[in-house]
Order: C-alpha cells, then structure tokens, then sequence
C-alpha cells in the first residue's frame, strides 16, 4: 500500500508540474518564437524602435533594412560606424547622401540666435550674436556663424572695413560704440563656441542644407554623443520638426537626454534610437516619451541584460509546486506517510537575462507594440 501511495503521489506531482511548466511558458516571454525578418520590418513601417546590444554590423543589418522600408525621408545621425556611412548604404541599394555641413542654412536669425544661445550656460552670449549680425549685415556678409569667423574680432581690422562701408558711417559708428569691454568679452567666448561647431567644415564650401522633405536619406557622421556638433544638428531637426516636416531620424550609439526631438513625442517624427548598449546611454532607461518597438540583440554583461529585460520585456507571475511530506503515528498504530503538494506564486522576469547573454550572432529578441514577440534572424547565425 506505502508503495502504491509513493507512485500516486510521484504521479500527481510530475502531472502537477508539468501543467505549471506549460502555464509559465504561455506566460513568459516566447524565445522560440521565429518571427520573419521581412514581416518584423513591415511591422515596424512607422513605429519607433529602439535597438540595443549585438555589434555594429548587427545594428546596422537591421537599420538597413529599416531605412529600406521607410515611407519618408531619413536623417541618420551615426557615431563613426563605418557600416552606416552613405557610401556602405550607396553599395546596398540606398540613395544616400551625406547631410554636409552648412547647418544653418536657410534660418532666420531668431533661429540661429536660438541655436547658438539656446543652453542656460550660453545666454550671456546672445547679446554678441545679435551683435555680430548687425556687423555682417551692414558689411555686406551673409548672417552665418562662418561670416561670423571670417571677421577679426580680437583686432581693429573689422572697424575699420565698417567705416569704410559707403552709406553706412551712421550704423558703422554706432555699432564700434556698442563694442565695448563687455562686449569683447562675449565676443571671445562666443568665437571659440562657434570655432568647435565649425572645425570639421573647413575647406567645405560647397555643402547644401538639408532637404528634410526630399525623401532620401541623409548621413551624417557625429563624434561623441555630447558634442557641441551633436546639440546643433538635433537643434536643426527640431526647427525642421516643428515647421511640419515628416521624416525618420535614426541615431546610432548618440544621445542627449534633454534635446526635444528625442524625448518629446513629435508625431510627425518617427525615432529609432540604436546603440551597443542603451543602459550606458540612460541608466534609468527612460530614454522617450514615445511608445517603442523593442529589440535586443546579445548583451554580454550580465547587469545590462538584466536591466534591458525588466525595463522592456517585463514581469509576469511564474506559478511554483511545492511538495511535503512528512510521518504520522497515533497510540497502537503504525506509522503513516503523509504527503502534500501546494502551489505558490512569485514574480519573474519573462525574459530571462541569461537568454540575452546567449543570443547567437544575428539574432535578436524583439517585442513589438502590435503584440508580436519572439526572436527574429538578421544575418549569420
């Protein structure tokens, strides 16, 4: 009889946890669920996504492929990876061109002055760049940060070529008095800003503004995700954001946390955010207010793939079988076998990091708005 008890009991309990086991598994996140790359990329047509992990060639197998189903223009910003520069996508069939650099073509004045002067630490230079347009103005040049360092400002030379302006001495006069020690300091501090954003332009004198309506794609390399170059271009995509243009901007291993265009949610602005890690860009991870696709390619670090999957794949509750068992006598009987089984519930995360540290080369897990989850294949493997 204590051996039949045994093998009912073994038999309740295996039953037990097999029905937990699949229970789990509908809940949990779905890795063996192949999702076509093809039907992955024509999901995603017009959400936002952001990528994080894999390698370079990784991001950009699946950025291609993206951008190649895009319905609007592309304005990639990229960190020096060599397999998103215009020529790579020019040589898998993208009209790319790069984005040169005349940032300031086409602004009005307000609009340069507000992204020269735009940060708290730059107001005090607004008075010099309102000035310094004057200056151009009346000596003829384009109101343009480069007519800005054409100009001499630590000598007398530009005075000089203000008094000599036919018609203008009145202007001219008034403008050599408004430059006073104040002002000079300004001037110096306000040069060496716009000597750093111009650095990498000299010898460029044939660049074009950017067409963020000519639905083509747009390159730009960008060195260093904080740099003053950086701020400037996402400060161009604003303007043109905010005058009603629809495109897609693609930032590949950049990020500022307080520039608009990447926190707010602009609907006419589709965001993909790519990196080798997002956890190193934003620790939080509260890197929009936008509603993203997700997907992630392997993490070697334990501590970002733990973090990528309770941020984006979430929690869900993992049901747990617990057996007992224990003896029991009475006075003048024998001893009797008393066993239990009880389920308890606990918490897990659907996606467990162990599985991002394993992903092979080429795969990636992705969770979509639509509600598709599982892993697609993008390359290699």
């Amino acid at each position: 009889m204590a051996n039949l008890l045994t093998t009912l009991f073994a038999s309740d309990q295996k039953f037990l946890a097999s029905h937990l086991s699949d229970v789990n598994k509908i809940n949990a996140f779905p890795v063996r669920n192949l999702v076509p790359a093809d039907h992955f990329i024509r999901s995603v047509c017009r959400d936002s996504v952001l990528i994080s992990g894999g390698t370079d060639e990784e991001r950009s197998v699946l950025l291609m492929g993206l951008i190649q189903h895009s319905p609007d223009c592309v304005v990639l910003l990229q960190n020096g990876n060599r397999y998103l520069d215009a020529d790579m996508l020019r040589r898998h069939g993208i009209p790319a061109g790069r984005w040169e650099d005349s940032l300031y073509n086409g602004l009005s004045k307000a609009e340069m002055l507000s992204m020269l002067a735009g940060d708290e630490k730059d107001f005090e230079l607004a008075p010099f760049y309102t000035f310094a347009f004057d200056v151009c103005e009346t000596l003829g040049k384009p109101v343009t940060p480069a007519s800005l360092m054409e100009i001499d400002w630590i000598g007398i030379s530009w005075q000089q070529d203000l008094l000599a302006v036919s018609g203008q001495r009145d202007r001219a006069l008034d403008l050599i008095n408004r430059y006073d020690r104040d002002m000079a300091a300004r001037a110096a501090k306000g040069i060496c800003k716009i000597e750093r954003l111009t650095r990498s332009i000299r010898g460029n004198r044939t660049a074009t503004a950017p067409d963020f309506a000519s639905g083509k794609v747009l390159v730009r390399e960008v060195y260093g995700s904080s740099s003053a170059l950086c701020r400037q271009c996402l400060e161009v995509i604003r303007l043109s954001a905010e005058k009603g243009h629809t495109f897609t901007l693609i930032l590949d291993d950049l990020y500022l946390p307080d520039a608009p265009v990447i926190r707010e949610n602009y609907r006419n602005v589709r965001l993909i955010l790519s990196a080798e890690d997002l956890t190193q860009l934003s620790g939080d991870l509260r890197l929009t207010n936008r509603s993203c696709d997700i997907v992630a390619f392997n993490h070697p670090a334990y501590g970002s793939a733990k973090a990528i999957s309770e941020q984006y794949f979430g929690e869900y509750e993992r049901l747990f079988s617990d057996s007992t068992t224990g003896y029991s006598q009475s006075f003048l009987e024998p001893k009797a076998r008393n066993a239990s089984l009880t389920v308890r519930r606990g918490r897990d995360t659907r996606l467990p990091p162990e599985q991002l540290t394993a992903l092979p080369l080429g795969y990636a897990c992705v969770r979509l708005k639509n509600g598709i989850e599982g892993s697609i294949r993008i390359m290699g493997g």
